[in-house]
């Protein structure tokens, strides 16, 4: 990850990471996909990046999240 700097829980965010992918019985020589997401940061720690990717004002305990293992992240950028 370029950026090593840890940011804090709120914080909108444009993420680059890489993701799995997997195709079962191929002969292709397959690679992982760079991915893009956006959202706030609800926690930042040295293995993984939890986004809330959607979030409702009305409450905390319902939203739409993602968790990305630090060592997939290529870049973040606060927006």
């Amino acid at each position: 990850m370029k950026n090593q700097e840890k940011f804090q829980n709120g914080t909108r965010v444009y993420v680059e990471w890489w993701d799995i992918v997997a195709d079962l019985h191929t002969e292709d020589n397959i690679e992982p996909a760079l991915a893009q997401s956006v959202g706030w940061i609800d926690t930042h720690t040295k293995k993984y990046l939890r986004l809330f990717t959607t979030k409702y004002k009305d409450t905390i305990e319902l939203a739409d999240k993602i968790v990305i293992p630090v060592g997939c992240i290529k870049d973040i950028k606060v927006i």
